[in-house]
């Protein structure tokens, strides 16, 4: 009598992926983005909201024209208001040789723009069309996806920008936050660079694929270790997990973010848990390279301060790194606490199955607040009384910051 089939373990089918390393360096990072690259055997995916032209732009141009040139596909995603002169610099040169080189959704001139304005005030139909067009303008693509070989990803905070690298601007290099993942299982990413990808093309096949891709993405559940909120579908239960999972925090709440403009019900929920005897700090940057972020922010301290928040300024450089941590649960991405975060931009975010990876996030973050200023209660309510007005003034803007 034959014996029955033994059925096949599922739990490393389960396993998204095999490995994770946390960079907080860029040289770090890119080092091992490059020599990833340089190896790549089968296909390059590169998005990045910012590419800027310099060292650091010319080597990655140099490896993926390289990766192009053995017969790797090659794509790369670019921004067009995080990075406006990315396809005059090195658009022709990436494209004749071999690289698929696009711009998410390309800021138009004023010129374009103005006349739609003017005809908006007449036309009710117009009006409609403008406030679409104004709305999908507004909506940018602020990943850092890499993908080499569908087997390796890099995401996190790391633009392409000589800021980042201490090899060339020394003590001034921004701190940044990234994360590897090796082994990987998850075609959440792929999905998401797709749908991107597939954005600005109005053919009806490709129409139809993306249409699939979004189906595809839109069954996800929370509890996925990747979030994507590519549709409002998806946003809604990325928020929906960041409440309960701040609700239910006991004893730590961690943020760190260059852009601290929170939504009501995140700011209530950073208030109850501090109110509940929960440890909440904030990390945030003293020199911000969005300075008028800095202002509106400070709109929130008082009362953060007032329920029990710890605030912490990072002194060293410019801050850059968006990581989560509430208890033992971490994560690492390119979300900000912040309005366009929440509700315009293209994002991808990880939570860290790794014990080690999670530890290694405590520690830098200690690190961190140990190179920081804590603001406290009395030395913000004697702020002068142009810094109050100019709080108040960029606070008017915070729906889009």
């Amino acid at each position: 009598m034959a014996k029955p089939r033994k059925k096949p373990s599922t739990s490393s089918s389960r396993q998204a992926w095999t490995g994770e390393k946390l960079y907080f360096e860029g040289d770090d990072y890119f080092n091992d983005v490059l020599r990833a690259i340089r190896g790549a055997k089968r296909r390059v995916d590169f998005e990045v909201y910012i590419f800027e032209k310099g060292e650091l732009g010319d080597r990655v141009t140099a490896a993926l024209l390289q990766a192009a040139q053995r017969g790797v596909k090659v794509r790369l995603l670019v921004d067009g208001i995080g990075s406006p002169q990315c396809a005059d610099e090195y658009g022709p040169r990436l494209s004749q040789g071999g690289v698929s080189f696009r711009v998410y959704r390309f800021f138009p001139s004023l010129f374009r723009i103005f006349p739609r304005f003017i005809t908006s005030w007449f036309n009710r139909k117009t009006s409609h069309r403008f406030r679409s067009f104004r709305y999908r303008m507004n909506r940018r693509d602020h990943r850092k996806l890499i993908m080499v070989d569908g087997e390796k990803v890099w995401l996190g905070g790391f633009n392409v920008s000589d800021q980042l690298l201490g090899s060339i601007v020394g003590k001034k290099a921004w701190r940044d936050t990234g994360l590897r993942l090796s082994g990987v299982r998850e075609p959440a990413f792929r999905l998401a660079f797709e749908t991107a990808w597939y954005d600005k093309f109005h053919r009806r096949s490709w129409k139809f694929y993306r249409h699939k891709l979004i189906d595809r993405l839109s069954r996800r559940t929370s509890s996925d270790p990747v979030q994507i909120n590519a549709t409002r579908r998806l946003r809604g239960k990325f928020h929906k997990q960041l409440l309960a999972r701040l609700g239910s925090a006991r004893r730590r709440i961690w943020v760190t973010t260059p852009y601290f403009v929170p939504a009501l019900p995140v700011l209530r929920a950073l208030l109850g848990a501090a109110q509940r005897g929960c440890e909440v700090r904030l990390l945030l940057p003293e020199k911000s390279d969005v300075p008028f972020v800095r202002w509106a922010s400070m709109t929130f301290f008082h009362g953060l301060l007032s329920a029990g928040c710890r605030i912490f300024e990072y002194r060293r450089s410019v801050l850059h790194a968006k990581t989560l941590l509430v208890d033992d649960w971490a994560l690492v991405g390119s979300s900000n606490f912040n309005h366009r975060s929440f509700l315009f931009d293209l994002e991808v975010d990880v939570v860290l199955r790794s014990a080690a990876a999670v530890r290694a996030l405590e520690r830098r973050t200690v690190h961190d607040f140990e190179r920081s200023g804590e603001i406290r209660l009395p030395g913000f309510e004697s702020r002068p009384f142009w810094e109050r007005c100019l709080t108040r003034i960029f606070f008017r803007l915070h729906h889009w910051l």
